[in-house]
């Protein structure tokens, strides 16, 4: 529960006698903002100002920077969002009111027998038994987004048939599970930092779902990410860094962790021409077995610690690492799959100064 005494008793009454006099917006005529004045009929624009309300209430009782951090950290991201035109008030207008165009996520529920996680975060019951759960009676309602006809958004409603989809998904359920136990800011975090970078993820045209749609179904067209085989060349070589401080280690070698979990689990087009370039024998590029090897490392960490731990990981980790290994600006510029790997990149080139620099340290 917020602490008591509360300014406004219900989040209804912050939005009207706070929120949208404070907010002002032009959102009457056409363009590149919406609003939906029954903003209470979308789960999400419900759950995002319920968000802020509680956030609001919070940071109101630091006169100091409590406002500031409210405005620029919870605010303006969520706004962002609920006056975009892709996001949940896609259909809806000042003028035209409000419109029942946008449906949940469609999902189907997995085979009996499916992988099902459950269990405690933070020493309490999970409040969903499973990530599908969880799926189809919370995510999928929350976030509606137009995934039927050909649009920049992408959905599988087999969801489960995708390991990173399997993955973000039960990151996002277990770190709701823990931001849910904290009734001031926690979902206004949880939305931000967790759900929402999760989601665009996942509907991204060159995401995991890249060739399922909600009319079509689920395609079994992405492979593993490809690989040679290392073992001769790295068997005499020792590993570039020293072993995790961690005994009980899942895989012994980053390579292990990228050929028997990552590469399995994080699909991507990378085949023939088009917007991502992979080299089978990453692991001769010096940059792509340092990020590799910091991929193992921060997995072995964050598989232990449960709550978010999971969701950080990919997010802060995953993301920002495959996006720069992905690049055709990248570490890969030359290399293709079909191809092979190139040694033409070289070394940044650098001079040796001519003059003294030890004043830039001292």
């Amino acid at each position: 529960m917020l602490q008591e005494p509360t300014v406004y008793p219900t989040v209804v009454e912050f939005v009207e006698n706070y929120f949208t006099i404070v907010y002002r917006r032009q959102v009457t005529d056409l363009n590149d903002t919406v609003w939906c004045p029954e903003w209470y009929k979308h789960a999400e624009a419900f759950a995002r100002l319920d968000a802020l309300w509680r956030a609001w209430e919070h940071y109101r009782l630091n006169s100091e920077t409590g406002m500031g951090v409210w405005l620029l950290d919870h605010a303006a991201p969520h706004m962002a969002i609920l006056t975009d035109q892709e996001g949940p008030f896609r259909y809806c207008s000042v003028r035209s009111g409000h419109q029942y165009t946008l449906t949940p996520l469609p999902v189907t529920l997995p085979p009996a027998g499916y992988r099902s996680e459950s269990g405690e975060t933070a020493g309490s019951p999970c409040f969903y038994s499973s990530v599908s759960e969880f799926v189809a009676e919370y995510f999928s309602i929350v976030y509606q987004r137009q995934v039927f006809d050909r649009s920049d958004a992408v959905w599988c409603p087999e969801w489960w048939r995708h390991q990173e989809a399997t993955l973000r998904l039960e990151s996002a359920w277990r770190a709701w599970e823990h931001f849910r136990l904290d009734s001031a800011t926690g979902m206004s975090v949880w939305l931000l930092d967790h759900a929402d970078p999760h989601l665009n993820r996942l509907i991204d045209q060159r995401g995991p779902f890249r060739y399922c749609s909600v009319r079509k179904g689920h395609e079994e067209k992405l492979q593993p990410l490809p690989m040679d085989d290392y073992r001769e060349v790295f068997q005499s070589t020792p590993d570039l860094a020293r072993e995790p401080h961690n005994e009980e280690l899942e895989y012994p070698k980053a390579l292990d962790f990228f050929e028997q979990y990552f590469a399995p689990m994080y699909r991507r087009q990378v085949y023939g021409l088009n917007d991502t370039v992979w080299c089978p024998r990453w692991w001769m590029h010096a940059e792509a077995y340092v990020r590799v090897d910091s991929l193992w490392r921060s997995w072995e960490y964050y598989r232990k610690t449960g709550s978010a731990g999971m969701s950080t990981w990919l997010l802060d980790f995953v993301d920002p690492n495959m996006r720069e290994l992905l690049d055709r600006r990248g570490p890969f510029k030359y290399c293709s799959v079909t191809k092979g790997h190139s040694d033409q990149l070289s070394p940044l080139p650098v001079k040796t100064p001519n003059f003294d620099l030890s004043f830039l340290t001292e």
